[in-house]
């Protein structure tokens, strides 16, 4: 029996989680915003995922809404959006470190824009 849900080409979810499930198994490179070259690792899994802010609570939901319609054209709901955040590993192609990421999702669009923290060298782990 498989106990894994293929989501989409990028990402895989443990059957028993929901869909705001606690880790997620990255298959493709993602991209990290306003950090050139560096992107989330093919085959890591982000772990600790936690939602942080919900609909109404997203400073930008209504930018989220405008930007990302859904196929048809529709647009999304203020309550559809969630921002997370959990712990991955992070590459540059040579370097490797695990740092804390955010994201924003939405259940018909995905995941969205992912960020990371901007630590100071005392709150990266090297790997």
């Amino acid at each position: 029996m498989n106990d894994e849900i293929k989501i989409s080409e990028e990402f895989i979810l443990p059957q028993d989680l929901s869909a705001m499930a606690k880790t997620f198994f990255v298959q493709t490179e993602k991209p990290l915003q306003r950090k050139a070259g560096w992107f989330i690792k093919k085959g890591s899994t982000v772990t600790g995922v936690k939602v942080i802010a919900a609909g109404e609570k997203i400073r930008d939901v209504q930018r989220l809404i405008r930007e990302n319609p859904l196929s048809n054209g529709t647009l999304t709901k203020v309550q559809d959006w969630f921002k997370c955040r959990g712990t991955a590993i992070i590459t540059d192609g040579q370097n490797e470190i695990i740092k804390e990421i955010h994201w924003y999702q939405c259940e018909n669009v995905g995941k969205i824009e992912f960020k990371t923290k901007e630590w100071g060298e005392e709150n990266v782990d090297k790997v």
